[in-house]
């Protein structure tokens, strides 16, 4: 009877109609896009007539007989172990950095948490240019510091050796800030008593940070950690804007395969294939991840 009232009391419909609206995006471009990408992904999809043919395994088979779609695995998987905790590290420095007194630190909070708000294809441009061999900022300082030579640049970006490095460079640079902000807003939480309590017993900064700040910062560290794999996993648009899966594939990863197939080459159900398998991956690490967590908390 309790949950009746709740749910249909005097002050419910209100509550619906503020609800409503998130409620109707998760059921259309989640619950019902979830069902029918499992759907497509057992069909052969002629997106010209609209006509669907039930194929039943194929795609799965196809895909996972695909050499570019194990590349494409392994090129995400490094970039997930090479950008998370790369990015996590920086941001909790520079969260501990920003938290104390010093000037201009709302100037540098706002500047750190900038790029991640900006348009992806925008700031892309940018770092194009940074990475351009011949006139670009970085060969220019690497070349001042006797590290490059002029006539033998580095082709940051249309070279396989270097590419999925530039890639990882610009995917940190422009999501540390978000984990910043989600850091910042942790520590406020710290109570300053047990560092004044840390400092009368002559605990060192180093001392107080693995002893008050990281264990007060777990909860904040593993929200981030659960949404920054997940998201590593999904990457797309830095792929898209600085090398559209290139060179030889060398930075073609899970998303931006599952574009390919389905608005390149116009096989829907096979992207759609690989679009579950995406999803049945990120379920299984983010439940592992939950039971790992819960496990150190009892």
């Amino acid at each position: 009877m309790k949950a009746f009232r709740r749910l249909f009391g005097k002050d419910a419909p209100v509550a619906w109609v503020l609800l409503a609206p998130n409620m109707v995006w998760t059921l259309v471009f989640t619950v019902f896009a979830l069902y029918y990408s499992i759907y497509l992904s057992f069909q052969e999809v002629d997106v010209f007539s609209g006509n669907n043919r039930f194929i039943g395994l194929d795609n799965y088979k196809q895909s996972f007989a695909d050499p570019v779609f194990g590349s494409s695995l392994w090129h995400t998987t490094l970039f997930t172990l090479v950008t998370v905790p790369l990015s996590m590290a920086i941001a909790v420095v520079v969260a501990v950095l920003l938290n104390g007194r010093i000037k201009g630190r709302t100037i540098m909070r706002g500047a750190f948490f900038l790029p991640s708000i900006l348009p992806i294809i925008a700031i892309a441009q940018v770092w194009i240019w940074i990475y351009e061999p011949s006139y670009g900022l970085l060969n220019f300082a690497l070349e001042h510091l006797g590290v490059t030579h002029p006539d033998n640049p580095i082709k940051w970006l249309v070279s396989p050796d270097t590419a999925m490095l530039a890639v990882i460079v610009f995917a940190v640079w422009k999501g540390f800030g978000y984990n910043m902000v989600i850091y910042l807003a942790a520590l406020q939480g710290i109570s300053r008593s047990l560092y004044e309590a840390a400092e009368i017993d002559g605990a060192s900064p180093v001392q107080k940070f693995l002893s008050i700040t990281v264990p007060g910062l777990r909860p904040a560290t593993f929200f981030i950690l659960i949404t920054s794999v997940s998201g590593a996993f999904q990457t797309f648009g830095e792929v898209y804007a600085l090398t559209n899966g290139g060179p030889m594939n060398a930075t073609n990863m899970i998303a931006f395969y599952i574009y390919q197939y389905a608005f390149q080459f116009f096989k829907i159900g096979r992207g759609a294939a690989v679009s579950v398998v995406l999803f049945v991956l990120l379920f299984a690490l983010t439940a592992w991840q939950w039971r790992s967590y819960q496990r150190k908390e009892v």
